[in-house]
């Protein structure tokens, strides 16, 4: 006899939120996706003067991955290349950990994920907005000022 479960227990509640409390909301998850980007440039930018990356050095470890070919995979070259400036040998060149590399492109990719999240987030307080319905009659209307958020939405606003 274990603990009750109560995962399929309560799956027919529906959760009203007012556009105010859904718009607060929303700002809220924007400044926090906000300074998580922030704090991830910092990081990136941190990792590039710990290694000496310039913005030339960094275009060339890029393009060297994407000779790789790999699309949303984990790098799998242990190293690369980078010219040595003023070098003339082929092995005038520093050795930059694909680990490192990876950090910088994994940082970028949730960039770019919480950008678009951001945008979605402020689109939907933009026009979020009350709506008026007509009655099925057609002879009075009501305004929607509250709307149904499912669980998850709820977790991911913090109600």
């Amino acid at each position: 006899m274990g603990h009750p479960r109560s995962s399929g227990m309560f799956s027919q509640f529906s959760y009203e939120k007012s556009i105010d409390e859904i718009k607060e909301a929303l700002a809220k998850k924007v400044e926090a996706y906000k300074a998580k980007i922030k704090d991830r440039e910092g990081r990136i930018v941190k990792i590039r003067k710990e290694y000496d990356i310039s913005d030339a050095d960094m275009i060339n470890l890029l393009q060297q991955v994407a000779r790789q070919g790999i699309s949303n995979a984990p790098i799998s070259t242990m190293s690369y290349t980078i010219p040595i400036e003023g070098g003339t040998n082929a092995e005038d060149v520093r050795l930059i950990g694909a680990g490192v590399i990876q950090s910088i492109v994994t940082e970028r990719e949730l960039i770019d994920d919480e950008t678009a999240s951001i945008k979605q987030m402020e689109r939907i307080g933009r026009n979020l907005r009350p709506v008026t319905h007509r009655t099925e009659d057609g002879q009075g209307e009501w305004v929607q000022t509250t709307w149904t958020l499912r669980d998850n939405e709820l977790d991911f606003l913090g109600f």
